[in-house]
């Protein structure tokens, strides 16, 4: 039987039973550091050193973090260290670099980007001792500074900080009246798309229309939207 438009095998159990975590993005800078290691039983990984290490013990180490955009409010490390010899950099890693352009691995330190953590088909223990699969690094996206990363986040991703809070629940109720956290957010959305547009009033107010995240919070047909887009284009000179 039908109910509000959905079917019969639209059932919020089966949709829970078979749920999984989304992958979660991360959009900032990049850093990377190589440098030649030898493996050590025991001991993991230790700077080669020829006149200790036989020639075919020295592998390549890869040290790589991305370092979120603040408005992502991360407060971990998104670090991976890895060996170049290796499925998790060579199947995965590099592969989805060279596929956005770089024809170097060291071309990626200090590039903005968005990365993604996808699992590295190996499998490990946990201090409890159960199995879980490890995850690494897959790019999706390069950029050419931190404000076109900034934008990709705004327009993408569309998430407002701390979304739970109740301050901010109340605060996007009625458009012209937004304020705190809220106003904020949305002004930083009015920027990222203003930018899109080259700083056109009617072409950012299109594009915004369709943003509750916007519209919540500011009315887009006032003289506020207008003085935020000139703002927006001031900061961006």
């Amino acid at each position: 039987m039908a109910t509000n438009g959905h079917t019969q095998t639209d059932d919020p159990f089966d949709s829970a039973t078979n749920a999984t975590l989304a992958p979660r993005a991360y959009y900032g800078q990049i850093q990377v550091d190589a440098w030649f290691c030898a493996l050590i039983k025991g001991t993991g990984k230790v700077p080669f050193d020829p006149a200790q290490h036989a020639p075919e013990k020295r592998c390549t180490a890869l040290d790589i973090e991305m370092i979120p955009l603040p408005e992502q409010n991360v407060s971990f490390a998104v670090r991976r260290e890895t060996i170049a010899e290796s499925r998790e950099w060579a199947g995965i890693i590099w592969p989805s670099l060279k596929a956005l352009g770089l024809t170097n691995a060291r071309e990626a330190d200090g590039k903005w980007g968005k990365v993604l953590q996808v699992p590295s088909g190996r499998k490990y223990r946990n201090s409890a001792g159960e199995e879980k699969e490890a995850t690494t690094f897959k790019f999706l996206a390069l950029y050419a500074n931190e404000d076109e990363c900034r934008t990709a986040y705004l327009t993408e991703v569309k998430r407002q900080p701390d979304a739970t809070a109740p301050e901010e629940q109340t605060t996007a109720q009625t458009p012209g009246n937004g304020n705190g956290k809220a106003r904020e957010t949305a002004v930083q959305f009015i920027g990222a798309f203003a930018k899109l547009n080259k700083y056109d009033v009617d072409a950012t107010r299109k594009a915004c229309a369709n943003q509750p995240t916007i519209t919540n919070a500011v009315d887009i047909d006032s003289l506020e939207f207008v003085e935020i887009v000139a703002q927006a284009m001031a900061g961006g000179k």
